[in-house]
């Protein structure tokens, strides 16, 4: 498999540096074909009082080629957020994906779904998700499950 796009990538930052080593600018990726979401895991991010790159993507194939493209100046992401249902990829198929490659076994990754399915869940874990995580409905709500996940970056 071949990848040679750009990662796009973004920073958000706040004056509280609460969630993350200040000293350090971790980068997370974030696969999710849904615009709503996209934005508001960035409105997320500022609430929470983070500096995070965040690298972008809309199904698990870009996630992939992110990944396959990023400089060692750019290390990887300290955690990997994957939708369930993307097209092209989706999250499942690129969690096996992620865990067939030897470079990211170590990184966390969360399936980040509106799915309550209990099979979903299992199946997300026993492909290898660190954690399944269900998108909460309300902004309050959704921060503070952000700054849940982000914890896995300390």
């Amino acid at each position: 498999m071949s990848f040679t796009t750009n990662p796009p990538s973004v920073v958000v930052n706040s004056p509280t540096m609460s969630i993350v080593n200040s000293h350090h600018v971790f980068s997370i990726l974030f696969a999710e074909d849904d615009e709503d979401d996209r934005e508001f895991l960035m409105h997320a991010l500022r609430n929470v009082g983070s500096y995070h790159k965040v690298h972008m993507a809309t199904n698990g194939k870009e996630a992939l080629e992110i990944l396959f493209n990023l400089s060692p100046e750019d290390g990887l992401p300290c955690v990997i957020i994957l939708d369930l249902n993307m097209p092209v990829l989706d999250g499942i198929q690129t969690l096996e994906i992620l865990n067939h490659k030897a470079s990211f076994q170590h990184i966390p990754k969360i399936i980040f779904t509106t799915s309550a399915s209990e099979i979903d869940r299992v199946r997300s874990l026993s492909k290898g998700a660190t954690d399944f995580v269900v998108k909460p409905s309300n902004m309050p709500d959704f921060v503070k499950t952000v700054e849940g996940m982000l914890r896995y970056c300390m």
